[in-house]
């Protein structure tokens, strides 16, 4: 069995430095489109995700699940910092990298049981023939769960179809979708809001507008929401009832509640503040600015 597992490691470290070295046309350490970017986003947001599911008590894991789930934590945040910890690589520029076998459909993705290889994206499944993308944000967590699982050294794929499912699902029963349709481009500005209670009360916030890559906005909506008193000390944060509006010039804007959490250090008691959010945009509907007030 190790011959074997080290015949499947060396072979793809051979075929995949064959691309890199002749170029391969499409090997790319990070891709452009939008798909691409919500890939390079779930991985660095996973963490959270993870961290949660971990502390709470109705994330539905098994003894087993919660042993592969920690390594799989371990071996993701060992490569937050390297740049190459996804590969986008295109199927037919790459005839057989991808190929699972006579009969089945091309892989999305794949990996090396080793921790630190690269997760190979298929970039010819990640968009329909109309241009649009075929996986939503949960689909692309439970793809990377799934290879990450395999960086643990996990060999069998059911045992982590089930928990990459199980972990999308968790975050989906978490996140709200908040959608505006622009008429003229027959395209959509989203945000989504996910709030978590464990450890602690989080919130991760991302935008997508078009082409352009995914973005995190948690941590700037933290970084503007101050607790009233020298005293207190950041607890926890919620965004809450979501919504766009327009102002008087017409230019749309993405608001919502901010529930804020201040540990009180000589009571020894939380105060709880209700802040409003308001991320305006502009008229090429990028962000144009972030206040909590």
């Amino acid at each position: 069995m190790k011959r074997f597992v080290c015949l499947i490691v060396c072979g793809l470290l051979v075929v995949a430095g064959a691309f890199a070295k002749e170029g391969g046309g499409t090997v790319v350490g990070n891709g452009a489109g939008i798909v691409e970017s919500n890939f390079q986003q779930g991985y660095l947001s996973l963490s959270k995700i993870i961290a949660n599911c971990e502390a709470a008590q109705n994330c539905g894991l098994d003894l087993e699940e919660k042993n592969i789930l920690k390594d799989i934590h371990e071996v993701l945040i060992r490569n937050l910092q390297n740049k190459d910890r996804l590969v986008f690589l295109s199927e037919k520029a790459n005839p057989g990298f991808f190929t699972t076998g006579a009969s089945e459909s091309y892989r999305i993705a794949k990996t090396m049981l080793i921790s630190n290889s690269p997760i190979y994206i298929n970039t010819d499944i990640l968009y329909d023939k109309e241009g649009n993308p075929t996986l939503n944000f949960n689909g692309i967590v439970r793809i990377l769960v799934h290879e990450l699982g395999h960086q643990t050294g996990i060999e069998g794929h059911s045992a982590l179809d089930i928990l990459g499912a199980k972990i999308a699902t968790y975050a989906e029963e978490h996140t709200s979708y908040f959608r505006y349709n622009v008429e003229e481009t027959r395209e959509s500005v989203f945000f989504s809001v996910a709030n978590y209670s464990y450890p602690i009360k989080t919130t991760l916030v991302m935008f997508n507008w078009k082409n352009s890559s995914s973005r995190d906005l948690s941590y700037a909506i933290i970084a503007n929401s101050e607790c009233h008193y020298d005293s207190e000390s950041y607890a926890g944060i919620e965004v809450l009832n979501g919504h766009y509006s327009f102002d008087r010039r017409g230019q749309l804007s993405f608001n919502a509640w901010v529930k804020l959490s201040c540990y009180e250090s000589f009571s020894g008691s939380t105060n709880i503040y209700r802040k409003n959010l308001h991320i305006a945009l502009d008229s090429d509907l990028q962000i144009n600015g972030l206040t909590v007030e």
